[in-house]
């Protein structure tokens, strides 16, 4: 299909080319850019390879993408003003292909390998950057195809022929807007940063969008009424002239009831004009900056990284003054600062794991609320209620993850190093590693929580939060006892290919029902929640230290 669709892109890009541009030269690095991004193996596909590798990495993905697709085109047939809901459609092709180029299509986006091949060549900024842009677009309408097809064929059914064919050209209208934008942000970051915060910002929108589709599809579709949205309509106001989605939303709309007044006619004209004018201004003007920048990259990494590792040696890392305190022997500081670097640092570990922090909040508003419409007098409500052992025990819920994920690593062939130091109680690594996942995220997330409750139910949860935190930490480490005992980071990421997963999932829920079933009869006698809190406490004391003595034979490998 990547064939054709070059064919399309290079046929619309040959119509805006100036001469500064070989289009020769261009179809060559495309075609061959393409040929090699059919061997590469997706960021989104890695963690879920096993040994074999898979004979096609992207059609998984634009199943998803169809998935998704289908699922925001059903507010087509529902929603009866046709700018509601096209502006909702176009807004998400625009997310969708926005977040695309951002986080999985980056590390194509700005690579910086074939410079070496193509830059001593005779070959122009615009045409390599061109070249690069076609290349992109032809990524891009794979993803467009997969993400528009179902709101397209709604809109067929829907509105008619006409009002379907000018969907289709306002999405890729949408498309073109998406990546001047993706262009503009990197542009302006590679400006005023290095390599490095660029790819920073790119993780962080990484976990973002993660973040964002999960916690979507749990609140948005209890916050919607669709009765009241299907009969809402959507007047023009001064502000609409400022928004995308809406300018192609009311061309639609001009289409479907032939309105040709002023309002309609300005919006034709952004909308149509907008993406092409911002088309013209990348090849044009931003092809030799970004190309600049794009060859650059790499060089100033060096620069700051001397920089930085004379800056290093002034003052001691906050982990290492922690796990001085907290950290009973060198071997146990060692994963406890190990663990704290790697987790600030590894990419796939932040992306895995941070989401479901963030989870925490779609679990707290759906057992607050649960089926509930009437938010209002739910919240009013809502100190009469015990739900605060909810909140109290939604950490472990996500963070007990975690556990399973500071296992693993792509960089796992490093751990030999742990063999060639004579331990003869490598359980202190874990017992570290278990530490700086109650410091570095338990804690902080209770404290937060605790915030909250303490807002609506006053200062009687303080003893249940007290033994919340232990019970917490208590569970997390019969869960580390539970799962096989692996060395910080030193297996390979395909051995999580394993069998057992769900037997451990249902233990593990077993022992946080068993501990919130136990807490919640406890409040039923003033004085057994303050009773429960020294004996939870030795309770974490006596595991940590079964953990830090666990012996060679214990470890897997």
């Amino acid at each position: 299909m990547d064939r054709f669709i070059l064919k399309f892109v290079l046929f619309i890009t040959k119509i805006f080319l100036k001469k500064e541009v070989d289009f020769e030269k261009l179809k060559i690095i495309a075609k061959t850019k393409l040929l090699l991004d059919r061997r590469r193996i997706r960021v989104a596909m890695k963690n879920n390879l096993a040994k074999k590798e898979p004979s096609n990495q992207i059609l998984a993905t634009l199943i998803v993408y169809c998935f998704l697709g289908l699922f925001v085109s059903l507010l087509i047939p529902i929603v009866k003003d046709i700018v509601i809901s096209m502006t909702i459609i176009h807004a998400y092709v625009l997310f969708m292909m926005a977040m695309t180029l951002i986080t999985d299509f980056s590390s194509v986006l700005l690579d910086t390998t074939d410079n070496q091949i193509i830059l001593p060549r005779p070959v122009s900024s615009k045409t390599f950057f061109v070249a690069r842009l076609v290349h992109i677009l032809v990524y891009l309408l794979q993803f467009t195809i997969a993400v528009a097809l179902f709101p397209i064929i709604f809109t067929f059914i829907t509105y008619g022929v006409f009002v379907g064919l000018a969907c289709i050209f306002t999405i890729l209208l949408t498309v073109l807007l998406s990546v001047f934008l993706t262009y503009l942000l990197y542009g302006l970051i590679l400006k005023f940063s290095s390599e490095q915060k660029l790819k920073d910002v790119i993780s962080g929108f990484q976990i973002v969008m993660t973040i964002t589709f999960a916690m979507g599809f749990q609140i948005v579709p209890r916050l919607f009424d669709v009765d009241k949205m299907a009969n809402f309509s959507m007047p023009i106001y001064w502000y609409t002239y400022f928004l995308p989605p809406l300018w192609m939303a009311n061309l639609l709309q001009s289409v479907k009831t032939f309105s040709a007044d002023i309002p309609h006619l300005t919006m034709i004209f952004l909308a149509i004009t907008i993406p092409l004018f911002t088309f013209w201004v990348m090849i044009t003007f931003l092809a030799p900056s970004f190309s600049k920048k794009i060859s650059a990259l790499g060089n100033d990494g060096e620069e700051t990284t001397s920089e930085e590792k004379n800056a290093a040696k002034n003052k001691i890392p906050f982990s290492e003054q922690l796990s001085q305190i907290l950290c009973c022997n060198k071997t146990e500081r060692a994963g406890f600062e190990l663990a704290w670097k790697m987790t600030g640092r590894d990419k796939t570990f932040k992306i895995q794991f941070y989401p479901s922090i963030a989870y925490i909040a779609v679990f707290a508003f759906v057992f607050i609320f649960n089926s509930s419409k009437n938010y209002a007098a739910t919240w009013q409500n809502l100190p009469n209620t015990k739900s605060f052992l909810w909140i109290i025990y939604l950490p472990i819920f996500t963070i007990s993850t975690a556990i399973q994920l500071i296992a693993f690593n792509e960089n796992f062939a490093a751990s030999w190093v742990y063999f060639s130091r004579p331990l003869q109680k490598p359980g202190s690594l874990i017992s570290g590693a278990l530490k700086m996942l109650i410091i570095k995220f338990v804690l902080p997330t209770v404290l937060i929580l605790f915030s909250f409750a303490m807002y609506v139910w006053d200062y009687k949860i303080i003893d249940d939060f007290i033994l919340g935190v232990f019970n917490n930490i208590l569970i997390l480490i019969i869960l580390s006892h539970i799962n096989k005992s692996y060395l910080p980071f030193s297996m390979q990421p395909n051995v999580k290919q394993q069998t057992g997963k769900f037997i451990q999932i249902i233990l593990q829920m077993v022992i946080i029902g068993i501990l919130v079933g136990l807490h919640y009869l406890a409040l039923k006698i003033w004085w057994l929640v303050a009773a429960l809190i020294p004996l939870s406490a030795v309770g974490c004391y006596f595991l940590f230290s079964t953990v830090q003595n666990y012996s060679w034979q214990k470890i897997a490998t």
